[in-house]
């Protein structure tokens, strides 16, 4: 099995030509399922008009963004009975449901008791979602699942994308900002109940916990997940306050500040869609310590400038450096083990810890020495990530 997933692997760099991913109506709507999940959970671009809304700390704003990670991590730790019980349709199905009535909470919620709990609705149906897609990919794409789980992933920049767009938009058309979020997370959850609503979801097993801790005391596994904690952290992080250093340090208007983030959605997006390529060229180890080394280099424009231009530069570059982390971390996880069910959990649980921490950390040392010095633990992460990558194998 093992082996033959990795001949899998093998054919999916090879290029387009020898790829063989299946697209119909389970394929897309996954990846609507990814787009709704970016939008619903990218409060990073509505961060400064919702400080001031609701007149919050950075450290209760910034819990809106980790509500997603704390649920992520409370579902891959001790979810195992509620998914073994539940078939891959209905999680799948409670996942979109959890995402667009959560994210309607929070759009519309006018207290921050209100718009925590809709960021933790939206959370939980997001983590049943990039728990149970990946094994549900590799059953449904045999043929060429990393191509898959690598294009699917690119689906998320193209609603990163847009948020920052909406928002600005409505803006400038004097509308609020809770309408720019929620009226396109209704269309992108019924488009997917349209398009994917009867498709038939393959079945996959459900790990046991002990299972799970076998898989996860892999001493290549557990190397591997820290680098993928790392570069979420960096990711999550820099998409949770991008806005916010734009307006507060690049002293940018609110509307602006959004719409100044795209750099980052389309450097990923651009960057996650060469990957095949770039793999046929680059040796794994070496693309992800570039990677890494490449955001180091481009977050000191970013954070400190001089000036916007030079801020959206390094911005844009940090997107396309820091587009092949999680796509060839997560691959390189599950390459090391024949179990997708268990290693899908053990990459949720690293997605979890980055997505809960990251953010929340620039929060609590932005309330405590402000945020241009907060900034400083995104080149820590990164490095983090690099000294990690860098480390002798062992078995």
């Amino acid at each position: 099995m093992l082996a033959e997933k990795r001949r899998e692997w093998a054919v999916a760099r090879l290029g387009p030509s020898l790829q063989r991913m299946r697209w119909d109506r389970l394929t897309l709507g996954i990846g609507l399922g990814y787009t709704l999940l970016a939008w619903s959970l990218s409060y990073g671009t509505v961060l400064p008009q919702l400080r001031d809304d609701l007149h919050l700390s950075a450290s209760l704003a910034s819990l809106h963004g980790s509500m997603f990670g704390f649920c992520l991590l409370i579902m891959a730790l001790f979810g195992s009975r509620i998914l073994a019980r539940m078939p891959n349709r209905l999680s799948l199905g409670c996942s979109v449901t959890g995402m667009v009535s959560g994210g309607v909470l929070f759009g519309f919620g006018h207290s921050p008791v209100l718009t925590l709990t809709g960021a933790g609705i939206a959370g939980a149906g997001a983590a049943l979602m990039v728990i149970v897609v990946p094994a549900v990919v590799f059953a449904h794409q045999p043929q060429a699942p990393t191509h898959a789980m690598s294009t699917l992933n690119a689906f998320p920049m193209i609603s990163s994308t847009l948020l920052p767009l909406a928002v600005s938009a409505a803006a400038a058309a004097t509308i609020s900002w809770r309408v720019a979020y929620v009226a396109p997370l209704l269309l992108i959850g019924t488009a997917i109940a349209v398009i994917a609503g009867r498709s038939p979801v393959p079945g996959t097993a459900v790990p046991e916990p002990a299972r799970l801790r076998e898989v996860a005391s892999v001493a290549h596994i557990r190397r591997r997940w820290l680098v993928l904690v790392f570069g979420v952290m960096v990711e999550i992080g820099t998409v949770t306050w991008a806005s916010s250093i734009m307006h507060d340090l690049g002293h940018a208007s609110k509307g602006s500040a959004a719409s100044l983030t795209i750099g980052f959605f389309v450097g990923m997006f651009a960057g996650r869609l060469a990957l095949s390529r770039l793999l046929e060229r680059i040796d794994e180890q070496l693309l992800l310590i570039l990677s890494f080394v490449g955001s180091l280099g481009f977050l000191a424009p970013f954070l400190i400038g001089p000036g916007l231009a030079v801020r959206i530069i390094g911005l844009t570059g940090l997107g396309i450096s820091l587009s092949p982390v999680y796509p060839l971390s997560v691959t390189r996880i599950f390459e090391l083990h024949d179990d997708t069910n268990a290693l899908g959990r053990v990459a949720a649980l690293a997605s979890g810890a980055g997505v809960t921490f990251g953010p929340l950390l620039l929060g609590v040392l932005s309330d405590m020495a402000g945020l241009a010095w907060a900034t400083v633990v995104l080149p820590v992460f990164a490095i983090g990530g690099l000294i990690t990558l860098g480390r002798p194998q062992s078995a």
